[in-house]
């Protein structure tokens, strides 16, 4: 067993579920949005409602960027489920691959399908500028995308209850709002969100504060590794 028959062992997985073929795909369909149907829709409830849309388009922005490592982490989370109920993750164990070879495709896979395809939305989304610190948002969000799935398969029994569970990954929305909305001295409540820090370094970026976007990156970064660490050893644990 190598990393490219576990690849195509998650294209046929992938093929076969609609639900992971969705979290796949959902990406572009967020892209395609961000790109073609923001912009008149924007226009639609400014002409219905007075209410100007692309003030915000900053934040609505990185809400949908969001979205992606929180599809990419659910999909890989699901994919393990499926795994670890037919008891396959102990089989990769005494392959070649070994379970640390498992272990570390299972966390690099989600971080760089997550790192491409927000690196896209930011280049063919049209609602963001590129800058030297959507680097920072990039590294982070692809940290979220491992941390999402090993949240499912730590927590949940089985692939219905890890369905369950990803609705609660929906709190993450909470980070960019806390982000765009709160005043400062009451945004250290919203620290705790995993999405606080890449949202934050985004639209300091937007408005011109590199120094600390940098900062709030390097935040990020600490609390994001602390929390994949800790995911992993509670999936390891689950495991034993």
């Amino acid at each position: 067993m190598s990393y490219r028959a576990l690849l195509r062992s998650d294209i046929r997985h992938l093929a076969k579920d609609p639900m992971l073929m969705a979290c796949l795909f959902g990406p572009l369909a967020i892209i395609a949005f961000a790109r073609y149907a923001f912009w008149p829709l924007a226009e639609w409830v400014k002409e219905q409602y007075a209410f100007d849309l692309t003030a915000y388009t900053g934040f609505v922005a990185f809400v949908l960027l969001t979205t992606i490592p929180l599809l990419t982490g659910v999909m890989i989370g699901l994919l393990m489920l499926d795994e670890r109920d037919e008891n396959l993750i102990a089989y990769f164990g005494v392959t070649p691959l070994t379970r640390r070879g498992y272990y570390r495709y299972r966390l690099l896979f989600p971080s760089l399908l997550a790192l491409l395809s927000s690196g896209l939305y930011l280049l063919a989304s049209g609602m963001t500028e590129i800058r030297a610190e959507s680097v920072y948002t990039l590294l982070l969000l692809a940290l979220e995308a491992p941390c999402i799935a090993l949240f499912l398969v730590a927590a949940a029994d089985n692939k219905v209850e890890g369905l369950a569970l990803s609705k609660l990954c929906g709190l993450l929305f909470v980070g960019p709002v806390v982000a765009a909305f709160v005043p400062e001295p009451w945004q250290m409540a919203g620290m705790i969100v995993p999405t606080y820090w890449p949202a934050k370094s985004y639209m300091l970026g937007e408005s011109r504060e590199p120094v600390w976007s940098a900062l709030s990156f390097a935040a990020g970064l600490v609390y994001h590794v602390l929390l994949l660490k800790r995911a992993d050893r509670a999936f390891a644990k689950r495991m034993d």
